[in-house]
């Protein structure tokens, strides 16, 4: 008996303290030891696996947000409007959002009339039904402000299932080397359906949604490689993230839901509510740990179960083949077009084989670094150092190309720019994706061509087949496919109506009210299905004021900055080559204290100084502009009138979900973290250049 209590005892202890391997088959539920689900996660469990499995993204489920047994209706737009394709974003949005306000009001007249002893309609007694026949007034009053919208995911899931077949061979391969069990693989069907390419309002990219603060820990991210878009080395990092957390918090259900809310949030919940995953889900309240936190691990466990049984949802699923590649690491500095001629590739498939490479370089405005692990496609009898040496020398580099950075200002444009830096507005607009000289905003980050960069900036290679990234935050650009248009029957002069410019060839886009302070829209003179931003004013420039571009970037005056959104203390002491704790020595901050935007810090430049520091922060600024504006493009411009309670972060994460920075953009004038009651902001509506797992 002892020793079978020695062993019980034994087992528990491997179990508690390791990641675990799982022996779970497809078609199963994950393993139920590792996996757990309380009773009170499986009506959530069951609204994921119809979210993935039944409703299409045509499909809405209006639903309550914590009980989400409880669906009041399913939403077809296909019954609606026939076609949904050609009805706008904006059109379903507001019909959602009609749908959404009628129940509120339905259940809190029915709450009043529960109240007051008043006989219920049968349909009134039918949503109360709903959250159980012996349901209160006070929880049907609840429930009113819990109406939710969720679209339906079943399309994306099956694409995110072929799309796995490219990369999901390597997964399991790093996830067996890092002893985690196999179940989790299938994270990424929750996180971004298997889209290398995914980008999210809030800077997360990647198959694994790695922000830049937590990939930064693990991976490479800089203005030349972001590794987080790499799906082989985020993998890595998933996978000692996930080890990370499992390693403190010993628990599947807890470290899983960290991968999404953070580790020290879950460990707080632990000390709480222990390791039930159902009682924190239940009773569990932060700032942060809201809808998506709430459901991560529900989310999971139904992905787990429709992916492993993708053949009843689905039929037959065609899984894209596992890339196949052989690596090499990098000698010298290279530029892409050097290096596709050397092996023989062209850039898309530079790029497809290494998404970390970012579009600077394959622009050919810098260099891949040395040290770079070049992937290519595996092919037989490849010689590795004749390829190397076939390089001519004038193509081999030891440094970087470096551009300088100018920030724009009120009253500027690219022809006051471009003389007062010595360069030309043609190589300006080429180097910053800029499809006219006059469709920049103040605050934007404009890059000055290096003279040994213009000839490459503005080059385009034979086998280039890319589509740029754009930067432009004010203006929807009706060329861009995936950006919806609404149809007009218009089709000549521009009229203005409804806050929207009417265009020619039936397209309509966002008018004045996208443009950002100091600028406004105009149509552009030999185009007018294009709208344009200008300045709202063209001051003079002087002869003699010509000045080079590093006189007039704004460096920091002393060694004191102000922190803007997304930087933090790692980033300021990577750019200044010292250690985080020597500023926060510095700056007084104890350690695991944060810093805020708005915060003055003082910096030292012992090691860096403040020309190259700016210009480190400011490609990381530029980035975060050129990553974001792939992905997402301002639709309109509204005024916020701001309410008692509320802060610039519930405005931004709460309100509207649009990231702070820019917000600031567009209120170049006001201190967002001084708001009163009253104060008017302005905060751009976003639209998706592509689509993505949508609630509302």
């Amino acid at each position: 008996m002892k020793t079978v209590l020695l062993t019980l005892f034994l087992s528990a202890f491997v179990l508690l303290n390791l990641p675990q391997t799982s022996t779970a088959e497809p078609g199963g539920t994950p393993n139920p030891v590792l996996f757990p689900v309380p009773e009170s996660l499986e009506s959530a469990v069951a609204f994921w696996e119809k979210v993935y499995s039944r409703y299409t993204s045509d499909e809405i489920m209006i639903h309550d947000d914590e009980k989400l047994g409880v669906i009041y209706e399913v939403i077809n737009f296909n019954d609606l409007y026939g076609n949904p394709d050609k009805v706008s974003r904006r059109t379903k949005s507001d019909r959602i959002e009609r749908i959404k306000k009628r129940y509120k009001s339905d259940l809190l007249r029915i709450s009043n009339k529960m109240y007051k002893k008043q006989p219920l309609t049968d349909n009134e007694q039918q949503l109360v039904n709903l959250h159980g026949a012996d349901a209160s007034y006070k929880e049907i009053r609840d429930a009113a402000y819990r109406v939710r919208g969720q679209q339906g995911l079943k399309n994306e899931f099956k694409q995110g299932l072929e799309r796995s077949g490219l990369y999901l061979e390597h997964i399991r391969d790093i996830f067996s080397k890092h002893k985690l069990p196999p179940e989790l693989s299938l994270l990424p069907h929750v996180e971004s359906s298997f889209n290398y390419k995914a980008y999210s309002k809030y800077g997360a990219a990647g198959i694994w949604q790695f922000t830049r603060s937590t990939g930064r820990l693990f991976m490479k991210i800089n203005y030349d490689i972001d590794e987080r878009s790499d799906p082989i080395v985020a993998t890595e990092a998933a996978a000692k993230l996930l080890t990370q957390n499992f390693s403190e918090l010993q628990s599947w259900p807890l470290a899983i839901t960290a991968y999404n809310h953070g580790r020290a949030g879950m460990k707080r919940a632990k000390n709480k509510f222990g390791d039930d995953i159902g009682a924190i889900v239940r009773n569990y309240s932060s700032r942060s740990f809201k809808f998506a936190s709430r459901n991560f691990y529900a989310e999971f466990i139904a992905a787990y179960k429709v992916a492993t049984s993708h053949t009843e949802h689905f039929g037959y699923v065609e899984f894209e083949s596992p890339i196949r590649f052989i690596t090499f690491e990098t000698k010298k500095y290279y530029s892409a077009q050097s290096l596709c001629k050397t092996f023989n590739i062209t850039i898309d498939e530079l790029k497809e084989f290494n998404p970390a490479l970012r579009s600077p370089i394959l622009l050919g405005q810098r260099r891949i670094p040395k040290g770079y692990k070049l992937r290519i496609p595996d092919r037989l009898n490849v010689d590795e150092e004749s390829l190397w040496s076939s390089i001519e020398p004038a193509e081999k580099f030891d440094d970087q190309i470096y551009s300088e950075y100018y920030k724009v200002m009120r009253g500027d444009n690219l022809s006051i720019i471009a003389r007062r830096t010595r360069t030309s507005i043609s190589d300006l607009m080429a180097y910053n994706d800029l499809s006219s000289k006059h469709r920049i905003y103040v605050g934007q980050i404009i890059k000055i061509p290096s003279q040994g960069s213009k000839s490459d900036a503005s080059t385009k290679s034979p086998v280039v087949d890319l589509k740029p990234t754009s930067v432009i935050a004010a203006a929807v650009q009706p060329d861009q496919p995936k950006v919806q248009p609404v149809k007009t029957e218009k089709s000549r002069n521009a009229t203005e109506s409804d806050g929207y410019f009417k265009l020619a060839d039936g397209l309509s886009t966002p008018g004045h009210a996208i443009a950002p302070p100091n600028m406004r829209t105009e149509f552009v003179a030999r185009d007018e299905t294009r709208l344009v931003l200008v300045p709202q004013q063209e001051p003079v420039v002087e002869a003699n004021e010509s000045i080079t571009a590093l006189e007039f970037v704004p460096e920091p005056p002393t060694e004191w900055i102000t922190v803007e959104p997304e930087e933090t203390i790692g980033h300021f002491a990577d750019w200044l080559e010292v250690s985080a704790q020597e500023l926060r020595r510095i700056n007084d901050i104890p350690f695991g204290g944060a810093i805020h935007v708005g915060q003055k810090m003082k910096l030292t430049y012992r090691k860096v100084d403040a020309v190259e520091f700016q210009r480190r922060r400011f490609e990381y600024q530029r980035s975060i502009e050129e990553d974001f504006f792939s992905t997402f493009a301002v639709d309109t411009v509204i005024t916020h009138a701001v309410k008692r309670g509320q802060s610039i972060w519930s405005i931004t994460n709460s309100v509207y979900d649009v990231p702070l920075w820019l917000v600031m953009k567009y209120n170049p004038d006001n201190d967002l973290q001084d708001l009163h009651v009253g104060d008017q902001i302005k905060i751009p509506m976003l639209v998706e250049r592509t689509a993505s797992k949508s609630g509302a």
